[in-house]
């Protein structure tokens, strides 16, 4: 009849609206979940911006103002604040574009690079290196666990990680196709920490595929060789090596806070101001500086410059003089990239002529 044709019609689109609704209250609860956790950060040992990395940047900057803003008396707890935060840095356009785009990379990188670590995981890799290795040998009883075994398989794990960090940032910068994916973190104008965060997100999936393979075989021989029983040294929870990273350095990279290791330390390790160093506008220091914790790859394979007093006075950050700034939206950041990616394939892919 007509009036349960309605009822059967009227009940289908009260259980499509709710149907809709639910969906609509998921999606509302992931997105204040997600902005949530930008906060909850500070709490977290695995992130950078942890409240203890912030505080020994503190000390640090305390440290560089003292000895490049001598006074005497009591310590200028105001002036060290307006030079640690400077308006003009933190309100920049070039920071703004900063903070939005670590916002929006929350939503964006599981649905990008969440897939790729899925698919391309050191885990992964390992289980499947360790299960060959251990269908290949199977009487082995594993080596014996010590203390030096624990420390050498820290510090080589840091060093190979470190390595990896090194060849996929030279390769971004010394590879045409992949450039305009890490141009847009050059492309800021001011540092702040949040700067970190200034990455297309191609650039995450580029080093999952660099790194997850070999960071993989190296944990697989591991797994295989002390039968799984071995950890690394840890504080906070985490690498005792990135640990030590992020209290004594990390924090400053992207400031314009100078901090200089001095000179025998700038030679091994990669100070905050390796780091402004490589974010320079000026052609003479491009293409250098690419170690994140270590400077023995740059300096073994030519790439590093040291700081300098010099090179401290006449500091500026960016693409360069007169370079355009490719950036300047949100939109920018994302689009661009793939838009000049294509135009290098394009260019690739062009037949050429033939000569008459």
């Amino acid at each position: 009849s007509l009036s349960s044709c309605e009822s059967t019609r009227g009940s289908t689109g009260s259980s499509m609206d709710l149907s809709l609704l639910a969906l609509l209250d998921r999606f509302v609860g992931w997105v204040f979940e997600k902005l949530a956790s930008i906060p909850r950060g500070i709490f977290n040992p695995d992130n950078r911006l942890y409240w203890v990395f912030l505080l020994s940047a503190l000390i640090l900057a305390a440290i560089s103002y003292r000895r490049y803003h001598p006074s005497s008396g009591l310590f200028p707890i105001k002036a060290f604040l307006r030079f640690v935060f400077p308006k003009k840095v933190y309100l920049h356009p070039s920071a703004i574009i900063d903070y939005k785009i670590y916002i929006s990379y929350r939503f964006i990188s599981p649905f990008v690079v969440g897939p790729v670590i899925e698919v391309v995981s050191s885990a992964w890799v390992a289980s499947y290196t360790n299960s060959l290795l251990t269908t290949a040998v199977t009487q082995w009883q594993g080596l014996p666990v010590t203390l030096e075994v624990v420390i050498a398989f820290t510090i080589v794990y840091a060093l190979l990680s470190d390595f990896l960090t090194y060849v996929n940032h030279r390769l971004h910068h010394e590879t045409r196709l992949l450039w305009p994916i890490h141009r847009v973190h050059h492309s800021a104008e001011v540092l702040t920490p949040i700067t970190l965060f200034r990455k297309h997100p191609l650039y995450n999936v580029v080093r999952q595929l660099i790194s997850a393979p070999v960071i993989g075989l190296f944990q697989g021989l591991v797994i295989f060789a002390f039968l799984g029983k071995i950890d690394p040294v840890t504080i906070l929870g985490i690498n005792a090596v990135s640990a030590l990273f992020r209290i004594f350095s990390a924090n400053l990279h992207h400031t314009h806070i100078w901090f200089s290791f001095g000179p025998l330390l700038n030679h091994i390790f990669i100070s905050p101001a390796h780091h402004q160093i490589h974010h320079s506008a000026r052609p003479e220091h491009w293409n250098r500086n690419y170690g994140e914790v270590f400077a023995l790859w740059d300096w073994m394979f030519g790439t590093l410059i040291l700081p300098s007093e010099e090179i401290r006075k006449n500091l500026i950050f960016g693409l360069g003089s007169g370079k355009p700034q490719y950036h300047s939206t949100l939109a920018e950041a994302y689009l661009e990239p793939l838009k000049s990616m294509y135009e290098v394939v394009k260019q690739y892919c062009k037949p050429s002529r033939l000569a008459s």
